[in-house]
């Protein structure tokens, strides 16, 4: 039976063996309510505590400022509720997409970047007729790896007295995020994105800003997000962000490696190959690629028959793969329905827990992606 290799660390990082340890500790503890007043309810808030200091150090916050909730979707319904406007690029996560119900669209270039020009003249006009705008650009792209230039977004926004939001899930771990350096407003955060278990993630947030809670109970999360608190995911999200506040994109040459040898294999053997973003400033992990004449659905499982666990990135909720509207917005519709996403290790560190994927691995990958063409 061939070795099953997993190249969709973009969808999910499995549980680090550090955070499955520190479960396996936490139920030991003994039965944990952050709410309880008791030796167990101190020990629960000690362990959410913890988690929060783990999650500011990674970050670069103040910890008092993160809220936990059940997913990075949760916590941007939660933000966006508070707003009636809300501006957002073309190329957002259906998180956002979904929820902002905005027709406030910004386009992106052909490489999938934000058109800050176009931000710019829209911001100028928009605000005109609106107080309460909130923009929301996502860090790293999902489906393409692409970076965006966040810091120059928070500037525009803040000349037109816009608050910015920005969705971090796929940055994490990834790359840098200093908040102190940067003006954002609001974060949203995924857990399972960097190895902790997944059903938690974070909103991070200006507490001068006033924001009405979604779900309202016992007032946890100082009156946030209500609801006895997840702490085997607290306690997982923080022993996972601990594992990896040295691990971002300093050490992400083995990954960048592995990922290049990967992309210049493809372009020998299926140089029909087509890749969405690659003169565009990306993280190191991820490449999203497509064959014309080979439906994206098709490639994936051709692949997954080969052992290769890859992904669309336009996979939806039901695993059908639909056309990607990432793509699209990149000038690419004819290829929307082709695109195929490989997405390695987040970062070194976790790369090399154990022996996740080599180049003669990669060597039979590319010759299955070449294979797809064989009639």
């Amino acid at each position: 039976m061939k070795k099953q290799i997993y190249l969709d660390y973009n969808a999910t990082v499995p549980l680090l063996k550090e955070v499955k340890e520190s479960l396996i500790d936490c139920m030991n503890v003994g039965p944990l309510n952050a709410s309880s007043i008791h030796y167990y309810g101190r020990k629960g808030k000690d362990i959410i505590d913890i988690a929060r200091t783990n999650i500011s150090k990674l970050i670069n916050t103040n910890k008092n400022n993160i809220i936990f909730t059940g997913s990075a979707t949760e916590a941007i319904n939660l933000l966006f509720s508070n707003f009636e406007t809300i501006v957002v690029s073309s190329v957002e996560h259906f998180a956002v997409l979904s929820s902002s119900k905005s027709d406030h669209i910004i386009p992106v270039n052909q490489d999938g970047v934000v058109d800050l020009s176009y931000l710019e003249l829209y911001l100028k006009k928009l605000v005109k007729n609106n107080k309460k705008i909130l923009v929301s650009v996502m860090w790293v792209n999902n489906e393409t790896g692409i970076i965006q230039p966040i810091e120059h977004v928070v500037e525009i926004a803040k000349k037109f007295g816009c608050l910015v939001h920005c969705d971090a899930a796929q940055a994490l771990g990834k790359i840098k995020i200093n908040l102190e350096e940067i003006e954002l407003d609001f974060l949203t955060l995924s857990g399972h994105k960097i190895g902790a278990p997944t059903g938690i993630g974070a909103l991070i947030y200006n507490d001068n800003i006033d924001l009405t809670p979604q779900i309202l109970g016992g007032g946890q999360e100082k009156g946030m997000r209500a609801g006895t608190e997840n702490i085997l995911g607290i306690r997982g999200f923080g022993e996972a962000a601990k594992f990896i506040i040295n691990s971002t994109e300093k050490n992400c040459s083995k990954v960048k490696s592995l990922r290049d040898y990967f992309q210049e294999k493809i372009k020998t053997s299926s140089p029909e190959t087509i890749f969405f973003g690659e003169k565009a400033n990306k993280v190191a992990n991820t490449i999203l690629m497509a064959l014309p004449k080979i439906p994206g659905d098709l490639a994936l499982m051709k692949l997954d028959l080969e052992s290769f666990s890859v992904s669309s990135g336009s996979a939806c909720s039901s695993g059908k793969v639909s056309k990607s509207h990432v793509v699209s917005a990149m000038g690419y519709d004819n290829l929307a329905s082709n695109s195929v996403r490989f997405s390695f290790p987040p970062n070194d560190a976790i790369l090399n827990l154990e022996n996740l994927i080599t180049r003669k691995e990669l060597d039979r990958l590319a010759q299955c992606w070449s294979n797809l063409q064989a009639k």
